[in-house]
């Protein structure tokens, strides 16, 4: 059987099949199982700071491992030609794009998390992790896998790997919305994301809508980066800047109390 042609304008080198993308995911996910056993042996805790993101990045690490490894036999064996990944500098405005993003989609969604959760979403394990999280090396930790490591990965596996395959085979936006409603799917993993599924599909819209557009994965892995760096700032020093906002706020009042 004839392989389909190449999506004009996208990913053209390698020829990915839908089996590599399962073979990344989980060789990432079966990594991270080995150095939670390990950790645990070790007698901490998986679900603290700093074994949390080790975890994590042992997933990221060996996801990233595995697609270089098929890159080889699928494509070039460079994944900035395979799978898009390049990093400009250029792009570097679409870290401050994606906390827009975030801030939009926030909107947006909210409606639909008020009606079926009016006491309040479900909290993801994650961010229990981000809250946790004390010492300056803890937080800086939990914003390297977060805003970093999970970006990079997931661009790779959603955008670069699975877009790639369904644009051989689709047109272009039936490709976006397909890919879309995978990547938020699969974070019904952690039962308690359930929350932010429409918000993690109307993200992947975009993402998969600038890959395309763009031809690579360097903004895309920008916009997703700011996204993630807002998410995590937010339960990291959310309480603390609401705390300083409200201490300049009063001392802005007793000014303007005594000049009136």
């Amino acid at each position: 059987m004839t392989p389909p042609p190449p999506p004009t304008g996208f990913l053209p080198v390698a020829n990915w099949r839908y089996w590599d993308v399962i073979v990344v995911f989980f060789s990432g996910a079966i990594g991270s199982v080995f150095v939670a056993a390990g950790v645990v042996a070790s007698g901490a805790d998986p679900l603290d700071p700093l074994p949390f993101s080790l975890i994590f990045g042992a997933q990221v690490a060996f996801s990233l491992t595995m697609a270089w490894f098929l890159s080889r036999s699928r494509g070039s064996g460079s994944l900035a030609a395979d799978v898009g990944l390049i990093v400009k500098p250029s792009d570097w405005w679409g870290v401050f794009a994606g906390m827009g993003l975030q801030v939009v989609i926030a909107i947006m969604t909210a409606p639909i998390i008020v009606w079926f959760w009016p006491d309040g979403p479900p909290t993801q394990g994650v961010a229990g992790v981000a809250e946790s999280s004390e010492t300056l090396v803890e937080q800086l930790a939990v914003l390297a896998v977060v805003a970093v490591g999970a970006p990079i990965i997931e661009e790779i596996i959603f955008r670069g790997m699975l877009l790639s395959i369904l644009s051989r085979a689709l047109s272009k936006w039936p490709a976006i919305l397909i890919s879309a409603a995978i990547f938020s799917a699969v974070h019904l993993l952690d039962p308690d994301a359930r929350a932010v599924i429409p918000g993690l599909f109307l993200l992947g819209i975009v993402l998969g809508w600038v890959a395309r557009r763009r031809g690579d994965l360097s903004l895309a892995i920008a916009m997703h980066s700011g996204i993630n760096l807002l998410a995590a700032v937010t339960l990291l020093y959310g309480d603390s800047i609401l705390n300083w906002a409200e201490t300049q706020l009063e001392e802005l009042e007793a000014v303007i109390h005594l000049l009136g």
